[in-house]
């Protein structure tokens, strides 16, 4: 997921004064981590409600990259991998292990929890071995799929005007002392 953020920062420059463009590139790193962080919470929140698996869970599948004055850019960035149904709330029960992947509970008959409880498996035939790890909702495909990305950047632009203006007031403030 990248948000990209567009603006008319050079015919604002022209309007300012010398002071007021030195300030420019520190209130814009400034407002876009913020904006990155805010941005983060809301797809994770959104995410959480479209793949089952808890905030927790979620947050270690998405790394974030913050800005600084010379790199201006901040990204979120979610990892294209399906995680084992044990981070979807999985619980054995009789009849094999339930799981709340795709937002909604499941029940994966013959399925297992093992490997000290940190994976859930299933048997590919009637022999003992070999195993196949059992998987739920990726959450690249479902940030695409249910399209929380075009709303993440729509959020994220919106918030950016906002902490940018914020940033601003706040750099003028500090070199006007």
């Amino acid at each position: 997921m990248q948000i990209k953020v567009m603006s008319n920062i050079k015919d604002v420059k022209r309007k300012m004064t010398k002071a007021q463009r030195a300030v420019i590139p520190k209130a814009t790193y400034q407002s876009l981590n913020k904006t990155m962080a805010r941005t983060y919470t809301f797809a994770v929140r959104k995410l959480t409600k479209a793949t089952g698996i808890k905030q927790k869970e979620l947050r270690q599948l998405i790394s974030k990259h913050k800005a600084s004055i010379r790199f201006q850019e901040a990204s979120i960035v979610v990892r294209h991998k399906a995680p084992n149904l044990i981070r979807f709330n999985a619980r054995e029960n009789k009849k094999g292990v339930s799981a709340t992947s795709w937002g909604h509970r499941k029940n994966y008959e013959g399925a297992f929890i093992a490997n000290q409880g940190r994976t859930v498996f299933a048997r590919k035939g009637q022999a003992r071995l070999p195993l196949k790890s059992l998987y739920g909702a990726m959450p690249s495909r479902e940030l695409l799929r249910q399209n929380i990305d075009k709303e993440s950047a729509t959020f994220g632009i919106k918030q950016f005007k906002i902490e940018f203006y914020r940033a601003v007031e706040y750099q003028l403030s500090r070199a006007l002392k």
